[in-house]
């Protein structure tokens, strides 16, 4: 009998271990009909702030700050997801601080760190490079042009955009208008950027700055489904969907203090890649 009991302990800890794909630990307070629960990773992510969809290897790369999220205490790590939520490995690439956002070219990962951007041999499963930035405050996300290779980061702090181009990464914008400036993305040649309460287009060759969507609040992360269509989320738990310049909620856990960092998206099943920061997990919608 104590084998059985024993046996029957071992299996229930087995399945709360395991991603769920069928019911969500924590539902939001508010859910959109427009949105369809997939999955949930284990919890035993730590401190994941950015999802990112690598569609050549089929996998979800997940940045861990472990710690404070401007702590130089080498904790950090990248973790490798399945497309089912499965961690595949847990410390997939370590030796980072406070990893963030990230951005994919070629074969290499370039995440940003805290005034650091590092380069990850994909291949190789290891970091190459490191870009410092001494005068960053908070980088944070990274986007790169897919026609050049040419690489963007936010100083989230700093009202900045840094920029690696050629061997060299230094301060590319500074601006009045880049206020809390966050999710970077690209979008027809042009650089987007969510900054406080708003999406910015930016011209890369003159560098001159329009907004796209105004009253969006605050922005972390920063998608672009379609010509018209942006998905935006909050780092207190919101995530709005913007069709046409018009802003709809479709989900909120900011009550039950469970953040949305950085959002990833995997366009062939229009699933949306929700980080949870303290929650520890990344969960996966499905858009209707």
């Amino acid at each position: 009998m104590t084998k059985i009991i024993r046996f029957i302990a071992i299996a229930l800890i087995c399945i709360q271990a395991m991603p769920s794909f069928g019911q969500q630990t924590d539902v939001p307070v508010f859910l959109s009909s427009e949105l369809e629960f997939v999955w949930e990773s284990e919890n035993t992510l730590e401190i994941p702030e950015s999802a990112f969809y690598d569609a050549t290897n089929n996998c979800i790369y997940v940045s861990n700050i472990k710690g404070f999220p401007s702590g130089q205490d080498g904790n950090g790590y990248i973790s490798k997801l399945n497309l089912k939520g499965e961690i595949i490995t847990h410390k997939w690439v370590t030796g980072l601080d406070a990893p963030k956002g990230m951005a994919k070219y070629g074969n290499f990962l370039f995440v940003s760190d805290i005034n650091d951007l590092v380069v990850i041999d994909i291949s190789k499963g290891e970091i190459v490079k490191k870009y410092p930035a001494p005068t960053a405050i908070f980088l944070n996300d990274v986007t790169v042009n897919p026609k050049t290779g040419t690489i963007y980061v936010s100083d989230a702090r700093a009202s900045s955009i840094y920029r690696l181009k050629n061997g060299k990464f230094d301060i590319w914008l500074k601006d009045v208008q880049l206020e809390r400036i966050n999710g970077l993305t690209f979008k027809d040649d042009f650089l987007c950027a969510g900054v406080l309460n708003k999406i910015l287009k930016i011209e890369t060759d003159t560098k001159l700055i329009n907004t796209l969507v105004d009253n969006t609040g605050s922005i972390d992360g920063l998608l672009n489904t379609d010509e018209n269509t942006w998905i935006i989320s909050d780092w207190i738990g919101n995530v709005q969907i913007i069709e046409s310049g018009k802003i709809k909620k479709l989900l909120s856990s900011a009550e039950q203090q469970i953040n949305a960092a950085d959002l990833g998206y995997i366009p062939e099943q229009k699933i949306i890649l929700v980080p949870t920061f303290h929650n520890n997990r990344v969960t996966a919608y499905r858009l209707k």
